[in-house]
Formats: structure tokens, sequence, C-alpha cells
């Protein structure tokens, strides 16, 4: 049976990002990405948060294009890991590493003028639609 790790979310950044690059150079861009579901009887909606991350030129474009509360698809997939605090504490990360991001709206205050409507990082060579399990 072929494994598959992909997720799909359509919501808006809760704050805004935050871009740096690698000691290599390489661009990383990170933002939160809250997403509503349904509401139960009570009715009152709730949001699930999701830390995502981009990398590279997709990580370019989501720094300079994204904006707090601008409602974006990103399509990518899960990935966890842990880490060491400076007090020796082990933490851990499930985080979802884009692939691709479509803007579904302008954004707030940075400059959209030029802005691509969709940004893709590299292709994901490793799914084959033969290996979907339906």
């Amino acid at each position: 049976m072929a494994n598959l790790n992909r997720i799909i979310l359509v919501g808006r950044l809760a704050a805004e990002t935050e871009t740096r690059s690698t000691l290599d150079g390489l661009p990383m861009c990170r933002f939160v990405l809250s997403v509503e579901r349904p509401s139960g009887a009570s009715g009152k909606k709730e949001s699930d948060l999701f830390d995502i991350v981009a990398w590279g030129k997709l990580a370019e474009v989501c720094g300079s294009y994204l904006s707090k509360g601008q409602l974006v698809l990103v399509e990518g997939k899960i990935q966890n890991r842990t880490y060491e605090t400076k007090e020796g504490a082990k933490r851990y990360a499930t985080e979802i590493i884009a692939r691709n991001m479509k803007m579904l709206e302008k954004g707030k205050g940075k400059a959209v003028a030029n802005a691509p409507a969709a940004a893709m990082s590299e292709p994901d060579d490793d799914l084959i639609d033969d290996d979907l399990p339906f």
C-alpha cells in the first residue's frame, strides 16, 4: 500500500508573516493559518491554528505578499519534529510544510499590484497517481 502525506487548508493568516534566511541563504517564511471548523450544537464558531512553513521562492512570495487576515489556500505536507529548549526540555512541533499557496483575496497593507495569483514550490514528483489507494 502506498503512503500519502498531503493536506489542503483554506483559512486566514492569524498574524503577519515572519521571513528569514538560513545560514546557507535559503529563504524561509513562517505564518499561522486560522481555519474555521463546523460549529457544534452551540452554533459558536471555532477554529484551529496551523503553523505553516514555506521554503525557497515560495517563502519569498509568502513574505512579500501575505498579510494578517488574508484568505489563502495552502497545500503541503504535515511534518513532526522535536527540539530541545535552552533549559534542556524536549519539545515537539507539528508544522505544515507548504508546497503551494494561492491567495484567495488581496492582502491588506502589502503591495499586491504585481502579486502572483498562485505560487508553487518544487513539483512533487514523489506522488504518482497510480499510487493513490482510491
